[in-house]
């Protein structure tokens, strides 16, 4: 059979999406019915960070067939997106998660990003 799928044979496992959708709900009705201590719901955003480093450590099948049908450099540019967009995944839920969690005072942000930005301008400069 090799890397070509064939028409009506199903591929066969566990779905990574299936499973998360599943723990999600359940841990949706776990805290709807307060069974789960008040930060757990505060605790979302660790839900980007495994789907992101899911999909760092998983290569789908169908780069493989992209890689059968179209070339391997088409394969290896469609591996690239997806490997992009599971690192802002993980980046965004790690940013999502310091806020949640009130790790960082929102007012400082504004100015602190400002300083930090002014910081390396002047750092490239003096170079």
């Amino acid at each position: 059979m090799g890397a070509r799928r064939l028409k009506g044979v199903r591929r066969r496992g566990l779905s990574g999406l299936g499973i998360v959708l599943v723990l999600t709900g359940l841990l949706a009705l776990a805290v709807t019915y307060s069974v789960v201590p008040p930060i757990v719901p505060r605790l979302w955003p660790l839900i980007l960070v495994a789907v992101g480093l899911f999909g760092l450590l998983r290569r789908p099948g169908w780069v493989s067939e992209l890689d059968f049908q179209l070339g391997s450099e088409f394969g290896r540019f469609a591996d690239r997106q997806r490997r992009i967009f599971s690192w802002a995944l993980v980046v965004l839920g790690l940013i999502c998660l310091v806020f949640t969690l009130q790790l960082v005072d929102e007012r400082v942000l504004g100015p602190a990003v400002l300083i930090v930005l002014g910081l390396l301008l002047l750092w490239r400069r003096s170079r």
